[in-house]
């Protein structure tokens, strides 16, 4: 069973870092430079604890145009196939909406895209590298 925690704009989000570390950078060799950007501290990020472990995250932030950002979706390799980026994913889109938003954006790495699909997002435009790593731009409305 696992607990879900907001980490709103400005907190210290070090537990959604843990499991970016982990993921983006030390599995699939992002820089950390690559990893973190200027929105970090200014969106609210999601996180999922198994106890006192943090085990999956994700994070949001709203463009100029009212679209929902949603990424840095992550889970920890240990806690694959238990639908904890389902869980992340679903909490990360109510959020979008008590939010105001009426679109979802999501720029998927490629072999997720049947994954996002499950939600309703659906791909627009070229698939294009991101680091080494090819992704697809995918969109929902609400």
């Amino acid at each position: 069973m696992t607990t879900a925690v907001w980490y709103e704009a400005g907190e210290d989000y070090a537990p959604a870092a843990e499991v970016r570390l982990h993921v983006f950078v030390e599995e699939q060799g992002y820089t950390e430079e690559e990893e973190f950007d200027e929105h970090d501290k200014t969106c609210p990020h999601l996180v999922l604890f198994d106890g006192e472990t943090p085990v999956a995250t994700g994070r949001l932030f709203l463009l100029s145009d009212g679209t929902a950002k949603i990424g840095r979706i992550a889970v920890e390799k240990a806690y694959r196939g238990q639908h904890l980026g389902a869980k992340i994913v679903t909490l990360l889109m109510e959020r979008s909406k008590e939010m105001g938003a009426k679109r979802a954006y999501v720029s998927a790495q490629s072999y997720a895209v049947p994954f996002y699909n499950k939600f309703g997002f659906k791909e627009y435009g070229d698939e294009y590298l991101d680091g080494r790593i090819p992704h697809r731009d995918m969109e929902l409305f609400f």
